[in-house]
């Protein structure tokens, strides 16, 4: 793929993602128009509820503009404003900025082409024990991982999931999720999505414990791996300029930045 292609197919692949447990939630609600979407996934949770794919003109879609930000604050729900490299980015910020929202630090979306790559680099730690999620307790200890490797811990992390299970744990699921393992106690965890074409990575989480010692790096090495085998071609992730390196030893090249206003 190239530049334009790969960003296409990036913000494809986050707005299912973005959609995909909520729509799966009883109390989960997506309002995708072509040109805005809002996911409320029904709890308080920023991570999970989301505005974003919006082509609104900051200036006379401003009507609309406020009308999603009121839906979670109606609430008092926190929320995240997605703006992507295709979707706002460059332009949105001064109607958000103006609605009270901020960003802490923009991240780069940073893509890798599979099909240059011959072998993935990275070693596994020999005593990290890798499972794909497929069960209903491997999810579980995906979730309370999640949950507990957030700072501060929150429980909304675990409800989605498990809420979400059928859809989470489904044979043709988009979702692809990772547990590290260490001494049969789950201690990392990873979550990717693939579709258009790229398998993007979103949540990641290790125990305090735990980190510093690689296991967050095996379960991308993992997914990519699978990745690979399975001929999908492209790859994704985001990160702040901190990490930006980290994942350049990978092999991923920054193709465009994407911020997060809340």
């Amino acid at each position: 793929m190239d530049r334009s292609a790969i960003l296409k197919a990036f913000e494809s692949n986050l707005w299912d993602r973005t959609s995909y447990l909520a729509n799966a939630r009883k109390d989960g609600e997506v309002q995708d128009s072509p040109d805005l979407l809002l996911v409320d996934s029904g709890l308080p949770c920023a991570s999970f509820n989301t505005i974003g794919k919006s082509s609104l003109h900051p200036r006379f879609g401003m009507d609309r503009v406020e009308s999603a930000i009121k839906h979670f604050q109606s609430k008092s729900a926190p929320f995240n404003w997605i703006l992507g490299p295709l979707s706002g980015h460059g332009s949105m910020e001064p109607a958000l900025k103006s609605f009270g929202l901020s960003c802490p630090e923009e991240e780069w979306v940073m893509a890798m082409d599979l099909d240059k790559v011959v072998n993935i680099p990275g070693n596994l730690p020999k005593e990290l024990e890798i499972k794909k999620v497929s069960t209903t307790a491997a999810l579980e200890d995906f979730a309370n991982v999640l949950a507990v490797a957030t700072k501060p811990p929150d429980e909304n992390l675990k409800t989605i999931y498990m809420d979400a299970k059928e859809a989470a744990i489904s044979p043709s699921r988009p979702l692809r999720l990772y547990v590290g393992y260490l001494d049969g106690k789950p201690v990392a965890g990873q979550e990717a999505f693939s579709a258009h074409g790229i398998l993007s990575f979103y949540s990641m989480a290790a125990l305090s414990s735990t980190q510093g010692k690689g296991y967050s790096a095996a379960l991308i090495i993992a997914a990519l791996r699978e990745a690979k085998k399975a001929n999908i071609r492209t790859a994704s992730i985001q990160t702040v300029e901190a990490g930006r390196a980290i994942y350049e030893r990978f092999g991923f090249k920054p193709v465009g930045r994407i911020a997060s206003y809340g």
